[in-house]
């Protein structure tokens, strides 16, 4: 029988030191390619279209106060997920158990100039049974704030 679907989605994971994941690979070389020298990629240099057959487990995150918000999830994302998480912030998809790692998690990524990739399982919702990397790469706004463009992908 299926469990009731819980309001916040939790995950186990640990870092990993390169992205195993065929669009991960994908999405990484992008990013080195269109990046700044030693640093992030400008959103203005990102253009989805060069990228459409990994666009549905992409996600853009941008600063939101003290948490991060999803401006854009991919589709295959939201569908794995089983809810709606663009325009949400990381406190109101993972709640206050998992949000401040994944805040943390995406604000050292936001601030670095390599990418932070993780494996791991979703918890909750049924979902134990889903192997996913997700891969966060430093990006930076017109404005010069910081966030993260990243792919999560599941090995299915």
């Amino acid at each position: 029988m299926l469990q009731k679907k819980d309001k916040y989605l939790g995950y186990s994971s640990s870092l990993v030191n390169e992205p195993s994941h065929p669009c991960n690979i994908q999405l990484l070389t992008y990013w080195e390619q269109h990046r700044l020298p030693g640093g992030p990629l400008l959103r203005e240099n990102f253009d989805p279209l060069d990228i459409p057959r990994i666009l549905p487990g992409i996600f853009i995150v941008e600063p939101a106060g003290d948490d991060f918000r999803f401006r854009l999830a991919g589709s295959d994302m939201e569908g794995r997920m089983r809810r709606t998480i663009t325009d949400m912030t990381l406190t109101e998809v993972f709640g206050s158990k998992m949000g401040p790692t994944s805040i943390e998690i995406t604000g050292n990524a936001s601030s670095g100039t390599e990418p932070v990739i993780l494996q791991g399982h979703y918890m909750g919702d049924n979902l134990e049974h889903i192997k996913f990397e997700v891969m966060h790469l430093p990006l930076q706004f017109a404005d010069g704030s910081r966030g993260v463009l990243g792919g999560q992908f599941a090995f299915d």
